[in-house]
């Protein structure tokens, strides 16, 4: 198989999908030939560059908000350093610091990658990040990049607003995702125009480049990104979804399994869209996801078609009354919804409309009768 350029988006905790999409390439034997990443993008790129599978999952099972920043009040929400209830913390480390110090993940990162193994891979690892005092993107190749500052410029190019900015020529960066957050343009630059691109967020920047005339491209990207949780929740059973997401999309962008939102082997999908019909599978996929059915799993016609069956034939649960609340769900949430506006709280509370999806019905009830009609047969 010809090599691919490989573009990184950044997207923060999300990158751990970025992981489990190149563990599914690896598997298939696509090889990269460049890599240009952005952010969490351009840390996995030199990872990915590096060439070392295991280390890369170390260092993600290694990735806590704990262990990447140093501030000295407690966290309310650990897991999320920016979340709305952190704030007022993240609020003071700004104004007595200059932002919250992440040496630590600095010297996390620094442990796990090898400036002189990426520099020895000759894959050429490109980033993006952004110059506050002259308003411009910095765009640039690692062969650019004067020895020993790889990771200060990796550090660069994941500078979210309310970290310590730390660069090293005293100039002031942001994350470069806010110029171009999936840097396609970057690698066409240099002629690469094979690429898979690994998206994981839906900012793509105000520089971002989107020409893809005569480019071969596959792109991997979550059914809904929202899955994937907020940039800063760092938490290891979140990344470890993350992972098995990313690995089963990089399979499905490669044909090695279909569907929409659920995954399946090619010949068994091509069973059910024999048949039922593709609109029936399409909304077979939706019903699945309406009764909570088990997303990141490979299944087959019988096994994906029980388990909707199972869960269409469950009876409702009972919900406990809370002070008004109509969901278990809303329970859970009533601390937020506390401090959230009327208005929103009305929204929120409105219950979702069901869709009745007949097709997918009916093609249930033909998997129903077409299951009795084996039981009646085996018994006779």
């Amino acid at each position: 198989m010809k090599p691919y350029g490989l573009v990184l988006a950044g997207g923060g905790a999300k990158g751990a999908y970025q992981i489990g999409a190149w563990k599914a390439m690896q598997e298939i034997g696509v090889t990269f030939n460049a890599i240009t990443g952005v952010s969490i993008g351009a840390i996995n790129g030199a990872l990915i560059a590096q060439g070392d599978f295991d280390r890369a999952v170390e260092l993600w099972n290694r990735a806590e908000v704990k262990d990447g920043i140093h501030i000295d009040v407690e966290l309310k929400e650990p897991d999320n350093l920016f979340s709305f209830s952190n704030l007022p913390q993240i609020f003071r480390e700004m104004v007595k610091n200059g932002g919250v110090d992440v040496t630590p993940a600095r010297n996390l990162i620094a442990e796990y990658i090898d400036e002189d193994l990426v520099r020895a891979s000759g894959i050429p690892l490109g980033l993006v990040t952004f110059q506050v005092s002259s308003w411009k993107p910095v765009e640039i190749f690692l062969d650019e990049i004067e020895p020993g500052l790889l990771i200060d410029y990796l550090m660069l190019s994941a500078r979210f607003p309310g970290l310590h900015a730390q660069s090293p020529d005293g100039e002031r960066y942001l994350d470069g995702g806010v110029y171009d957050n999936a840097p396609i343009g970057l690698l066409r630059e240099r002629g690469f125009n094979r690429m898979v691109v690994v998206d994981i967020s839906n900012m793509k920047g105000m520089g971002h480049k989107t020409d893809l005339s005569c480019a071969e491209v596959v792109y991997i990207r979550p059914n809904d990104p929202k899955e994937l949780g907020e940039s800063f929740e760092f938490d290891t059973s979140m990344n470890e979804m993350r992972m098995k997401m990313g690995y089963l999309d990089a399979r499905k962008a490669f044909g090695k399994l279909c569907g929409q939102a659920y995954y399946f082997r090619p010949r068994e999908f091509e069973k059910m869209q024999t048949a039922y019909g593709y609109k029936a599978c399409a909304q077979l996929e939706k019903l699945a996801a309406q009764y909570g059915v088990e997303r990141l799993e490979v299944y087959s016609h019988r096994k994906f078609m029980s388990a909707l069956l199972a869960a269409v034939n469950a009876p409702e649960p009972q919900e406990e009354p809370h002070e008004g609340l109509t969901s278990s769900i809303l329970k859970v949430a009533q601390p937020i919804l506390d401090r959230a506006p009327e208005e929103l709280v009305r929204k929120i509370r409105r219950p979702a409309k069901k869709e009745t999806y007949p097709l997918a019905r009916e093609a249930l009830r033909q998997f129903a009768e077409s299951r009795k009609h084996l039981s009646r047969s085996a018994a006779k």
